[in-house]
């Protein structure tokens, strides 16, 4: 098993975030801009048919769960986790939500995560993977996602494969966020015991945001 090292902390949704900024951080990020608000959807009709595969008898774990972005969704479900690093983050998902009876929120780094083994039908880990600087951070959370899932894993993560990606670099400009490309990521989630099952979209033409979901093998 490799090493564990805390990978949430160095995020956006780290300890660094104030409250101010937890409570306005869906607003400011996903509805300023059409291409963010694009995106939006995009993550959020991924996670409809992550849900859709198991209907709501089921167990869910939102990973980092941010300010609850993704709640509506999945608040149907039999039982629902919500971890995230940061506990102003977790203040404004309980605040937002409602602190409903089914529904836990946990403070824990994806790297050593408080659940039992094979716990939950779906593990869900949208927008932290392309925060990842190395392949030892990315193997030590997928291990852990595939430690307490049972059936499936769903996440993001950045396709280096596209053409914002390399526009970016033919133009000499910062490269924000952590790329790999698509058969790198499924060759990780492969070491790590899981099945690639399908992604969204089929090719990463403009977009880095690669949406995928595993099957534990």
């Amino acid at each position: 098993m490799a090493e564990k090292t805390d990978i949430l902390k160095n995020t956006v949704t780290s300890e660094r975030v104030t409250i101010d900024k937890a409570k306005n951080y869906e607003k400011k990020r996903f509805t300023i801009s059409y291409r963010m608000r694009r995106l939006d959807r995009l993550e959020k009709a991924f996670a409809l048919q992550a849900l859709k595969m198991l209907g709501n008898a089921a167990h869910i774990v939102d990973v980092p769960c941010g300010d609850g972005r993704f709640f509506d969704i999945f608040s149907n479900a039999k039982k629902l986790t919500m971890i995230d690093y940061s506990e102003n983050m977790l203040a404004v998902a309980k605040e937002k939500t409602g602190n409903p009876q089914n529904v836990d929120f946990v403070r824990a780094d994806i790297s050593n995560l408080p659940l039992p083994d094979h716990c939950a039908e779906l593990c869900f880990c949208m927008r932290l993977f392309h925060h990842m600087e190395d392949d030892h951070i990315r193997l030590t959370a997928l291990r852990e996602l595939v430690r307490i899932s049972r059936k499936y894993v769903a996440l993001s993560f950045y396709n280096k494969s596209c053409l914002r990606f390399y526009r970016r670099k033919l133009l000499g400009k910062k490269i924000r966020g952590c790329y790999v490309t698509f058969t790198h990521f499924i060759e990780l989630a492969n070491q790590a015991g899981l099945k690639f099952i399908k992604r969204i979209p089929i090719v990463n033409t403009i977009e880095p945001q690669c949406l995928v979901i595993f099957e534990k093998a």
